[in-house]
């Protein structure tokens, strides 16, 4: 949605691989497209490891909703799909879920000034490399959880693969009648799982196991426990507070002015997008309106209610809006004000009994009159 990133890149980073964030993508094109089928449609054509995947899931998502598949082609699915990302960085995700998990921790620190924002953020990410260095410290195996886990899943796959040998290292494997051409000397797979990754597909460890080599052995090395462990041991260094740092002599820069906007607080959490948080648990008790279809209360007919009939006539609408204009309850103040009139106006008046003050210490009527008139 936001252009001026997309020219700042190609402008100051023109090297530089810009990707877009699938989820994203998905949100946008959900606005206007409200099929449910339309999510693993999307995530199937976003997943493609190369084109021929790329080809037949965009065909099913283009059989299912023209328009949408049509919608979905004005964004550039080179920044959004893995069949055409770059290889290399041994990265395929096609979202940004790790810039997310750092807005969820501001969630607390967007609410302190300018200062203390900054010294809770430098905090937490003090707070998570030191973390994240004991996890890894505590790690014993050659290549890290996920590296293994990833190699575990192909080697399930593998059994499914048949190796064709040929000439030069190279090998075509034939899964379910389609054939794959590995190369072991070059690391590369028809499937590009194992160029975009860098952790052997199911296709690589049947060359592999084929040929009685160690699988461990063509896993990149950015998976090696050694790196994982290097990249967190370096972590931030701790800071002084504020009653430590030199005085610059220049003078202290005060808050703006502020002025409490209208309407309804929304608070400091950050507002979260279409599709970004799963929906919460529906109660059993309580009826939700999804599904629900309103009726009119004029005609009874569906599709709308009465403030929009078609069916009421220009008077009956011009009497409806004059009588909401007045407020319910000030119309009720306004009723029992000229009722309570009304009695007072019909009832006869009450004659008060004169009080008398019969304490001992107030004077007597005879006293004041004898001071006052002799």
């Amino acid at each position: 949605m936001h252009r001026g990133l997309i020219h700042g890149i190609s402008t100051e980073l023109p090297m530089a691989e810009h990707r877009a964030c699938a989820r994203h993508i998905y949100s946008n094109l959900k606005k206007n497209h409200k099929a449910d089928m339309l999510k693993p449609l999307f995530w199937r054509v976003a997943s493609s490891y190369n084109s021929g995947d790329y080809k037949e899931n965009l065909a099913i998502f283009k059989e299912f909703d023209a328009q949408a598949c049509q919608a979905l082609l004005q964004k550039d699915p080179t920044t959004w799909c893995r069949a055409f990302f770059r290889v290399g960085c041994c990265c395929a995700d096609t979202h940004n879920n790790h810039t997310e998990s750092y807005n969820r921790t501001l969630k607390i620190a967007r609410r302190k000034p300018f200062v203390q924002m900054l010294e809770l953020i430098r905090r937490d990410a003090m707070q998570r490399v030191a973390n994240r260095s004991t996890i890894a410290e505590k790690e014993t195996a050659k290549f890290t959880k996920k590296a293994r886990t990833e190699v575990q899943k192909s080697c399930e796959g593998a059994q499914y693969c048949a190796m064709v040998r040929t000439t030069g290292g190279e090998y075509e494997i034939v899964e379910f009648g389609m054939g794959y051409a590995v190369s072991l000397s070059g690391r590369t797979c028809a499937c590009r799982m194992w160029d975009l990754t860098g952790i052997p597909c199911r296709h690589a460890i049947c060359a592999i196991r084929e040929m009685n080599f160690e699988v461990e052995d063509y896993i990149s090395d950015y998976y090696l426990t050694a790196k994982w462990q290097e990249t967190y041991r370096r972590g931030l260094k701790p800071v002084n507070g504020s009653k430590f740092w030199p005085d610059s002599g220049r003078p202290r820069i005060a808050a703006p002015p502020f002025k409490r906007p209208a309407g309804r607080p929304k608070g400091k959490a950050r507002i979260k997008g279409l599709n970004e948080s799963p929906r919460k648990k529906k109660s059993e008790t309580k009826v939700g309106r999804e599904g629900r279809i309103v009726h009119c209360g004029l005609c009874g007919e569906a599709g709308h209610n009465s403030r929009k009939c078609p069916h009421e006539s220009p008077e009956s609408r011009a009497k409806r809006l004059k009588q909401n204009d007045i407020p319910q309850l000030e119309a009720q103040d306004q009723a029992e004000m000229e009722a309570a009139f009304a009695a007072m106006e019909q009832a006869p008046p009450e004659t008060q009994p004169e009080v008398q003050d019969v304490s001992s210490s107030a004077p007597q009527i005879s006293f004041i009159n004898r001071i006052l008139f002799g």
